[in-house]
């Protein structure tokens, strides 16, 4: 898996409601008059950028200016974390794009994570029904339908991707989910991104029974909204 632990947006001048964590306060584009519409975003310095992240929205096609030099079109396939074919360096980014809305944009390194061949998908719900003497069922109001997924990373976990969590940490400490891409993992699984909390992630462990600087750890995430 690759996963965006360090949001470069946070530190950029892009709408509050692209940054918050509930993909529910969306972004209304403005029309940039070719019939798309657009967004320009404004980085606080030059960062090196290989991944985005998308959540929430009702469109399918965008298109993402870096430094008004670099033009990479990215098909909307799923909430989650969008692989560029090489990475750019950026202080300026500029989205276009058929949607009329965006819930969260996300942008860094996706720091890359193979997991074992062993994986723990889970579907759930908040929904309480309950059943009556007489066997019946009577539906819960409310409650939602969320994917879950355990999986193991063992020995993988760098010097250079434990930087880019610390970098992140102020914000993954505040519970902000995760921008993922399952695009490996997806021949085990019906979907290729997840937009996640880590159900640890206020309280970070690192495992490692080696002497070289590599770390495992086991990734427990709940699809988030």
């Amino acid at each position: 898996m690759k996963i965006l632990f360090n949001d470069i947006i946070q530190y950029s001048d892009a709408p509050d409601s692209l940054k918050t964590a509930a993909l529910a306060d969306y972004y209304a584009f403005t029309p940039n008059g070719n019939g798309y519409r657009e967004a320009v975003i404004n980085l606080d310095k030059e960062y090196k950028i290989d991944a985005i992240g998308l959540g929430n929205t009702n469109g399918i096609n965008f298109n993402i200016k870096f430094d008004d030099t670099i033009e990479l079109d990215f098909l909307f396939d799923g909430n989650g974390l969008y692989t560029l074919d090489k990475p750019v360096t950026a202080s300026k980014i500029i989205i276009s794009t058929d949607a009329t809305y965006l819930g969260r944009f996300g942008a860094g390194i996706g720091c890359d994570l193979p997991t074992a061949v062993a994986k723990e998908p889970s579907y759930k719900s908040t929904s309480e029904p309950r059943k009556t003497l007489s066997g019946q069922v009577v539906i819960g109001a409310g409650g939602y339908e969320y994917r879950t997924i355990s999986l193991d990373v063992k020995y993988k976990v760098t010097q250079e991707i434990i930087n880019e969590f610390e970098a992140g940490k102020k914000y993954i400490g505040k519970g902000y989910p995760f921008f993922i891409d399952l695009t490996v993992e997806s021949y085990k699984l019906s979907y290729k991104r997840l937009y996640a909390d880590e159900r640890q992630q206020r309280s970070v462990t690192w495992q490692s029974g080696i002497l070289k600087f590599l770390y495992s750890r086991r990734f427990e995430f709940e699809e988030c909204f």
